[in-house]
């Protein structure tokens, strides 16, 4: 059959086909392009966020990575120094002799012991202080040379509370200064008062603090 494409009928039908073809696709289109949109921003702004998050787990790893060899290499002699300073700190059971160390020094001095008082331990965690109270009698020389073998022995020793002063009755000492301080030894863990052989007499750690024997260490002559 001929199509009179002329015809008004056969021309409003075709604009109405046209209509439909071309605007109801373009409603649809435009009618999901909102939820479309939204949802892709979400997620672009989901994906900059964990973008930014996994650029600052970087830059944290990579400050933790230039920071390790620093940390190792401190750790290291960290390390190395505590070793040293453990065999300068002496297990408790190693305190007598180093008393009698204190009291060798003493004798190899030349000075006198007057008083030589241990006082109760003092328990500081890894390490306890033993102070010992201790008067000598000496010349100014003699004392000097007792403090400098205290300072090299090989054992952590500390001397506080020094205080010095002149005898004025020399008629029956050849000592010219009296000396008192408090020497302080240091150990591993808690430690408990010894029994120490020493110079002429026996010296007695109490534990409580109580008297200690005065003893004689050594005298110039």
């Amino acid at each position: 059959m001929d199509i009179n494409v002329k015809d008004p009928k056969i021309l409003r039908w075709a604009g109405a086909v046209l209509v439909v073809a071309v605007v109801v696709p373009m409603y649809f289109l435009s009618a999901s392009y909102p939820f479309t949109h939204a949802s892709r921003k979400q997620t672009i702004a989901q994906l900059d966020s964990h973008h930014q998050q996994l650029a600052r787990d970087l830059e944290r790893a990579r400050l933790l990575v230039r920071n390790l060899e620093r940390v190792e290499k401190e750790y290291a002699i960290l390390n190395e120094q505590w070793q040293v300073a453990q065999t300068l700190l002496p297990e408790e059971n190693e305190m007598p002799d180093l008393l009698r160390k204190v009291t060798a020094a003493g004798q190899q001095s030349g000075v006198e012991f007057e008083l030589f008082r241990p006082q109760t331990p003092v328990n500081q965690g890894f390490y306890s202080d033993n102070p010992v109270e201790v008067r000598i009698a000496g010349g100014y020389h003699q004392t000097g040379v007792f403090l400098s073998r205290l300072a090299n022995l090989n054992r952590i020793v500390n001397v506080s509370n020094l205080e010095m002063e002149g005898i004025d009755d020399q008629s029956d000492t050849p000592f010219t200064v009296q000396t008192a301080m408090t020497i302080t030894a240091y150990t591993q863990g808690a430690a408990n008062a010894p029994v120490v052989e020493g110079g002429e007499k026996t010296i007695t750690a109490q534990a409580d603090g109580g008297e200690g024997q005065a003893v004689r260490a050594g005298s110039a002559h």
